[in-house]
This record gives C-alpha cells, structure tokens and sequence, in this order.
C-alpha cells in the first residue's frame, strides 16, 4: 500500500489541476493543509474519497444574454464529465475509489429567480441522463428532506433545521446595514442576479422598483444560502468541499473550474459551451460570444453549443449533432448556399471535434474533380488503380467490401502489408481522414456505413479500463484482401498521434465465406480472449457509441480515422447500386 503522506501529495496535486485560481490564491500555503487532513481520514479508514459539490441549480432564467434555455446542453456535459474526470484520477490512486456527489440544489433558489419547479425538476432529471460516469452520485435536496410533501416545504425544512443566526430574510436585512461582509456580499449577489433577471421586469414595474425587488431577493438567496451550507455540513460532514464559488481554496471549500482554462468563475447554467478551433474549449455568456464568427450546431432541435469559425459567413446553414455529447455533424444547406465557402481549417476543426462530418448536397462531376478536391486535407494514399476507390458491389466479389455483406468494423489502412513503404516507415501508419461521396445511394434502411466514436466508447468503460487496455496487443489476419495483406499487431488503445487522447484500434472479425479476419489476443487463454472479443463487440455496437448513416445522394462525409472506426451494414440486391467514392489521406 502507498505511504500515506505520498499518497495524499498525489491526491492534492490531482486536484490542485482542477482548481479556478484567483490572484491571491492560498492552496499551496493553506488549502493543501486543510486537504491533507480529510484525505488521511478516509486513508486511515480505507474508505472511499467523498467530494460534494453544490451547485447545477437550474438554468438562468435569461436565455437571451446568459444561456441557450432551461434544459442542459455541452455545457452541463462538459462540467459533469471533468468532474467525473476528477473522480476517476483519485481512484486511480486509491483501491476503495472516489466518489464525486453533485447536490443539484435548484429547490434551494428557483422560486426566488422565478424557474417554475417543474422546470428545474425538468432541468435535473435530464442532468442524470446527460453522459456516462463512473463516480458520480447524484443528489437533489428532496433525497435530504424525503418527508417534505413539495418544494415550498423542503425550502421550509432547509430553513427550519438550519439554525441561522437570523430569525427571517428581515432580520438579515437589518444587520447587512452595519456589517461590511454581509453588505459588500450583498452588493455582489445583486450584479449577479441582475444578469439572471434583467428581463424579468414585472408589467408596470419601474426600473427603481425592479432594483429594489433584485436587492430583496439578493437578501432571500443569501438566507437561503447559508441554510444550504448548512445542510451540507450536517449531511456532507466528511466530504471534501467543491464549489461553483470563488474562494482563496485556502480550505475547506475549494473552487473547481468547470471547463479547462477558465479564467473567472463561469458555470454552465449562466452560461454556453463554446468550442474553439484548436480544440479547446471554454464557457462564455452568451451576450460575450460573437455569431459572426460561431456557428450554432443544435441536438435534438435545442441549442448545444457554439462552434468557433475562420470569419466565414455561415448563418444560412443548419448544424445538427447525431449523437451526444459531441459524435457525428450533419451539415444541410436549405438555402442553397455552397459548401466552399467552409475553410479547410474549419473542416478539419469540425472533423476533429465530431468524429466525422457530413455535408448534405454537394456535386462532384467525376473523380477526379473529387479526388482534386480531397487534396486539401493530406497527400493522398495512392493505389494501383488510383487515388479513389468506387466502393461498388461487385458481380464476383474479392472481399467483403464489395460485396452486399456485412463490412466488420475498421480503421482505415490498418492491414497493409508489412513490405508497404509507409509502414516500414511507421508501424502504425495509417489514413489521418477520409472522404466517402455518395453517387448513388442505397435503398433507405441498409447498405448504412457504421461509424464508431472512440471516445464514447472509452467514455463507457472508464479509465481504469481504457489504460489497461493500452496494454493489450491484437494481431489480426486476414488471407483475403484487395490490398494484400499480411498479420499486423496493434495495441487495442493507443494515443492519437496529435492531441495524445486515447483511442480504440479494435478491427472487427469476421468468419464471411468472402474474407475472414482472425483476432488472437496476445498472453489471453481461449476463455479470456472470447470474453474480452464479446466485450469490445458489445462495447462498439452500443448505440451511445455507434451511428449507422444512413445516404442520400450528394452526400460528403469527412471521417476522423483516428478517433473513430467504421463498416457497412448489408444490403439486398436492391441496393446493387449503391455507389461511394473513397479517398484516404494522411
């Protein structure tokens, strides 16, 4: 077992990455202290890490300036994984594990920013549903008073078993008048919900009467406040303490950024996700974010997040996320506009954040306009029989992928023979991306290519997983090819060669009379190996994990071969004609 000392400096390290630092931070000086000394209570007991973190109340009621609306969108999910992140890097460190509690506290103050409760309920039910996790325990103040009958009365419980100083929101009122704390905390609670209520302005309310009733409910949220941190300590006595707020994280409550790089407290419920091009991502106001040069790609018909753009002029198209939290962009056009006016930069950012990209209606008069239009993304992988492979069944196949069969899940270029100049080059050479254009399409309902997204797959099984899996070596064979190939060996996770993020590089078996492509799992007994080959099937057919699109004539779509593999369902002899364009870059 690791020193207990050793132990924690790890453990606090870990933390101290996720931590929103202001100016005269103290976590070094103080903060560490504090933590060092309920990390040792939960070493000496051998008991779980505990952290709490109140806060995903409920959205901001201004949808105009802060937020895109009242249910959650990438923002909740990017805040809810990095603290599930967070989680999983402690129990990394620790066999009896970490456990991350999330009080979703909206009871606690929706009435008083006037979120109606079946929305915020609303609100926190879809929160749950958002994204996998592994460490996350989910709380709502209504699993702390199960006897009270409704909202008002949990509000009423929250208050009553508090203890306060203060005998109502009056008494607070009057001694704020001469206590500086009190008074300059009121003075910042009334900016901020001034930001949340601007346009709540009652009918006939002047703007003197709106300032006075925001200042009374900046004393009601600071009564109610104090009762919430209460109830914290009395049902969180031994967590360790996480907040949305900023502190000097001297301790015992520290200030967890909720997006990397943030400079400022910022959350997702005041604010929206934004995704830049170098892949970074941030949360912004609304108000503060510039459409000129975002793009609003939409879930489900609701805003998700902004997408950082090269300047381009984009407002006539429509931008739709396939799958959460950030898997598969149809791209659609209604007005006519053209696809060349998207950058290759942007593209390729779109590509890389979503996995792959289809732009609905676009023409190519042959192949090679095609294949000259591909040479923007890499140098193209050229074959004998050119640089683009019309994907086609064939009336006499040689292999499956021109054939009305099943394709079995891949990545392209994985299997080229071991005399290849490139793989002699580099053993794990493969394509970087790759372009399919639709000539002609399938029947509706087959004939789709299946596409797999690495890092919902990854997300599924958790870290711990994911870094034993990089420890494990497949080699795949297959006899029949239309490259010619020959036994080729990878690691089932590797690291993607640019950004370093772990990837799955799992290719499919297949026993087709066409072609068949064994798997042996190196150092794994026959019983082991089915296990785990039963695992990794289940695991990339879940559908959290996979798309199967399906084509409409025109379409392009631009494939991320690092972070995701692909197939092709059957097809019935009706869709014979089906017809793709490939093109592999690197």
């Amino acid at each position: 077992m690791q020193h207990k000392d050793t132990w924690i400096k790890a453990v606090s390290d870990v933390l101290a990455g996720y931590l929103l630092k202001d100016n005269d931070d103290r976590f070094d000086r103080a903060g560490r202290a504090s933590l060092a000394t309920s990390l040792a209570h939960f070493y000496d007991q051998q008991a779980p890490v505990r952290l709490v973190l109140p806060g995903f109340p409920c959205k901001s009621p201004n949808a105009r300036d802060q937020t895109f609306g009242v249910l959650p969108d990438y923002g909740e999910a990017m805040a809810i994984e990095r603290l599930d992140q967070l989680g999983q890097e402690i129990a990394a460190l620790y066999a009896p594990g970490c456990v991350v509690s999330i009080l979703s506290d909206g009871t606690t103050f929706n009435d008083i920013v006037g979120v109606p409760d079946d929305v915020r309920k609303a609100y926190n039910q879809a929160l749950r549903e958002l994204c996998t996790t592994h460490t996350i325990n989910w709380v709502s103040m209504e699993d702390l008073f199960p006897q009270a009958s409704s909202a008002d009365a949990v509000r009423a419980t929250l208050v009553k078993q508090a203890r306060l100083p203060w005998k109502n929101v009056e008494a607070l009122i009057a001694q704020s008048r001469h206590d500086e704390t009190l008074s300059h905390a009121h003075d910042k609670l009334c900016s901020h919900l001034y930001n949340d209520l601007r346009l709540c302005r009652e009918a006939g309310q002047s703007e003197d009467e709106h300032l006075l009733q925001i200042g009374y409910k900046a004393y009601q949220m600071m009564f109610r406040g104090q009762a919430l941190n209460a109830a914290v300590n009395r049902f969180f006595p031994d967590d360790i303490r996480l907040s949305v707020h900023q502190y000097d994280n001297a301790g015992p409550k520290f200030t967890l950024a909720l997006a990397d790089g943030l400079t400022r407290v910022s959350s997702p419920w005041h604010a929206v996700p934004v995704r830049h091009l170098d892949g970074s991502q941030t949360l912004r106001t609304r108000a503060e974010v510039d459409i000129d040069r975002h793009l609003l790609v939409q879930y489900q018909g609701r805003p998700w997040l902004y997408h950082e753009t090269t300047g381009e002029a984009l407002q006539g198209f429509e931008f739709e996320l396939q799958k959460r939290p950030l898997f598969g962009l149809l791209v659609r056009a209604p007005l006519g506009l053209g696809f060349e006016r998207f950058s290759t930069q942007l593209l390729e950012a779109l590509v890389e954040t979503f996995g792959f990209v289809c732009l609905r209606g676009c023409t190519f008069e042959d192949r090679d306009s095609f294949a000259r239009d591909c040479e923007r993304f890499g140098t193209i992988y050229q074959w004998a029989f050119g640089k683009v492979h019309v994907v086609k069944p064939a009336d006499k196949p040689e292999g499956v992928v021109h054939s009305l069969e099943k394709t079995p899940l891949h990545w392209d270029l994985n299997m080229l023979p071991a005399s290849d100049a490139q793989v002699q080059r580099d053993p794990k050479f493969c394509a970087s991306k790759f372009m399919l254009y639709c000539k002609t399409a399938p029947q509706p309902g087959e004939g789709q290519t299946t596409i797999v997204d690495s890092r919902n797959a990854l997300r599924k099984v958790g870290s711990q997983v994911a870094r034993q899996w990089q420890a494990v070596d497949i080699t795949y064979y297959t006899r029949m090819t239309y490259f010619g190939g020959s036994p080729r060996s990878y690691s089932l996770v590797d690291l993607h060669p640019r950004t370093g993020e772990r990837i799955l590089r799992y290719q499919e078996g297949t026993e087709s009379t066409l072609q068949t492509l064994s798997q042996e799992v190196h150092g794994f007994e026959a019983q082991a190996q089915q296990a785990l080959l039963e695992q990794l099937n289940a695991l990339v057919y879940d559908e959290d994990c996979l798309i199967a699109h399906e084509w409409v004539e025109g379409d392009l779509v631009l494939i991320d071969n690092y972070q995701t593999l692909h197939g092709r369902l059957p097809m019935s002899p009706a869709s014979a004609s089906r017809e793709l364009w490939r093109v592999q870059v690197y």
